[in-house]
């Protein structure tokens, strides 16, 4: 199975790479705090380490086209060919590129084009952005994109719902089905609430209740886990791969997986015979 796994650039983030048991795809975000020359240096790094990286551009801390430029060659430099372009969560764009829109055509047109481009696709909405609005930029960024990440959803039959939209809409993307990896409940939640999935955890809380459903640490990517994993290379739904948000959790996401993997088999032999 393929299988992606998301870092945020600073914290542990390199230590949890380099004491990684094996080769791993790996993604690198962009913050508005750090901005994207500290993130294309932590890629540089971790590069070095022999992992695949996948590195997060995010539209708003490009100041121009010269520093598209600039870090479109560091990345060619230390063998990075992949992209993942979002608009970013700085209030404010720091040059011309407010939104991945507006930088996508850009890249997609550049000399230096990485080999693949990803874009954001956000399955319970946007906290700024308007369902139609998100809608519309997601036809629009696809035409130029290689493939399409979800943001974290924890409502597995809401998720379904949007692929299947998606599909029935004619966009075609491969997908990468954006996942909690074994994170505990707090800091899951803090985050989470950061970045726009309120709906999800009001879906959580109405169904059963955050201790039960987030008692252990692993419980959401463990349920979650249990449903899309075996979706994997599904032609109806076009899911190429699994995307880990470990929140820099690295290692107890990579235990907590394989843990998983192991006892898959014998689960999705149950779902079938059921």
């Amino acid at each position: 199975m393929s299988t992606r796994y998301e870092l945020l650039p600073f914290g542990a983030a390199e230590a949890e790479a380099q004491a990684a048991p094996r080769s791993l795809t790996v993604t690198v975000t962009c913050s508005p705090r750090h901005g994207l020359d500290h993130s294309v240096a932590t890629a540089e790094r971790l590069a070095a380490l022999g992992h695949t990286i996948v590195l997060h551009v995010a539209a708003r801390t490009v100041r121009d086209a010269a520093h598209l430029d600039a870090t479109l060659a560091r990345l060619a430099r230390a063998g990075i060919d992949e992209v993942f372009v979002i608009a970013g969560d700085g209030p404010e764009p720091l040059g011309e590129y407010g939104s991945a829109l507006d930088l996508l055509p850009e890249l997609d047109a550049h000399p230096r084009r990485p080999r693949r481009i990803g874009i954001g696709a956000y399955p319970e909405g946007h906290p700024l952005i308007d369902d139609a609005a998100l809608d519309a930029a997601l036809r629009r960024k696809a035409q130029v994109a290689d493939y399409m990440t979800t943001q974290i959803c924890f409502d597995t039959k809401a998720l379904l719902r949007w692929i299947e939209a998606t599909r029935a809409a004619g966009i075609t993307l491969p997908l990468h089905v954006g996942l909690p990896g074994a994170v505990d409940r707090r800091h899951l939640l803090e985050v989470s609430m950061r970045v726009g999935v309120g709906a999800s955890i009001s879906f959580v809380r109405k169904q059963r209740g955050l201790r039960h459903l987030l008692g252990r640490p692993d419980h959401a990517a463990d349920r979650l886990y249990t449903a899309f994993a075996p979706l994997v290379g599904d032609p109806a739904l076009g899911i190429e791969s699994l995307h880990f948000y470990t929140f820099n959790r690295l290692l107890a996401t990579l235990a907590w997986e394989d843990e998983r993997g192991a006892v898959m088999p014998a689960r999705h032999r149950e779902a079938n015979d059921a």
